[in-house]
């Protein structure tokens, strides 16, 4: 087996052409849109059809629209509101709500140009600090539950702020729970595969607030390129563009919004399950439009102590293991340099 942490190859990205296709994206191809409409009729038929197109988008692509969701749009207008409320805030008063880790899942506040910590699968060497500011709350259980330990850090004097974003991670999760049976039957597991790692699975919900960026270049960015680690993530976007993808040429995309949709993209957990048979894929964010952008990324994963090794249709003796078995709490860890916390 072959010991070895990092699920993407040839991380770093240093020539001259390689910058120079990050920063200027031109590529046409096709980001393809998934219709949830035949799954939620509730057929296996249907299912097996979404699930099939699934696996497709998650080989070639790994980043897809999803359509016909389920999440409200008032719901989602709504928590764009309250991100524009939240970034408009002094920051002496964002201050309040400073960021910090709790059992390696992030909360509270991160400042502009604070927001480029470096992890284990960084794409460039050497990038600038992010010009972004972020806001993150993690998963928590209820209030009333026996094992309930606060974990967010909340604004105050912010009326309706807490009640929108809490009420939004839940759609978002109801949302990633769903797609669990369409990722076990894209995998030919029985659709009930997944549930198990999901009994109290991990989500952030981060309202990210881009400032203009007067020049592009130079290694700098509003996220530098780089691959999320969670299982998928599903970002709600605004007009504003700034989003480019790698796609399987080699060049990068930028990414439209295409109203009434969420973007998804698999994460680094999805590469290790599925023994790189699916992609995580490299994407960054310039704001060059002359305006502020804001968007939402849910990032979606398994419970801490789930056991992160390959699936049993991803391996075989001529195609064994290619990453070490460890939790997904030990995969953040890591990540995000945290050590022993």
């Amino acid at each position: 087996m072959k010991v070895d942490l990092n699920p993407m190859k040839g991380v770093l990205a240093d020539t001259e052409e390689e910058l120079r296709l990050m920063d200027y994206p031109d590529s046409d191809e096709e980001i393809p849109v998934l219709d949830l409409a035949p799954y939620l009729e509730g057929s296996e038929s249907g299912r097996a059809k979404v699930a099939r197109e699934l696996g497709r988008i998650s080989q070639r692509v790994g980043f897809f629209y999803v359509k016909n969701h389920g999440v409200p749009q008032e719901l989602v207008d709504n928590v764009f509101t309250q991100a524009r409320r939240f970034h408009s805030l002094p920051e002496e008063v964002k201050a309040q709500t400073p960021h910090g880790y709790v059992d390696s899942f992030q909360t509270g506040y991160v400042p502009m140009r604070a927001a480029g910590k470096k992890t284990n699968v960084n794409i460039v060497a050497d990038a600038k600090p992010n010009l972004l500011a972020k806001f993150l709350i993690s998963r928590e259980l209820p209030a009333d539950h026996p094992d309930y330990r606060p974990v967010n850090k909340w604004p105050e004097n912010l009326p309706g702020f807490r009640d929108v974003v809490k009420e939004y991670a839940l759609q978002i999760e109801k949302l990633g729970r769903s797609f669990l049976p369409l990722w076990a039957v894209s995998l030919d597991l029985r659709p009930d595969y997944f549930d198990r790692f999901f009994t109290t699975p991990h989500l952030t919900v981060s309202l990210l607030h881009y400032p203009p960026q007067e020049s592009v270049g130079d290694r700098q960015y509003g996220i530098a390129p780089h691959t999320d680690n969670s299982f998928m993530t599903l970002l709600a976007q605004s007009s504003v563009p700034g989003l480019a993808v790698r796609m399987p040429s080699g060049h990068w995309r930028v990414v439209e919004n295409i109203p009434g949709t969420f973007l998804i993209n698999t994460g680094n957990v999805m590469v290790r399950w599925t023994n790189g048979r699916y992609l995580s894929t490299k994407h960054r964010v310039i704001n060059s439009a002359g305006r502020e952008r804001y968007s939402v990324p849910v990032f979606f994963g398994p419970s801490g102590d789930a056991v992160i090794e390959c699936v049993p249709t991803c391996v075989s003796p001529e195609n064994p293991p290619q990453y070490e078995t460890m939790t997904y709490r030990e995969l953040r860890q890591w990540y995000y340099n945290l050590g022993s916390k």
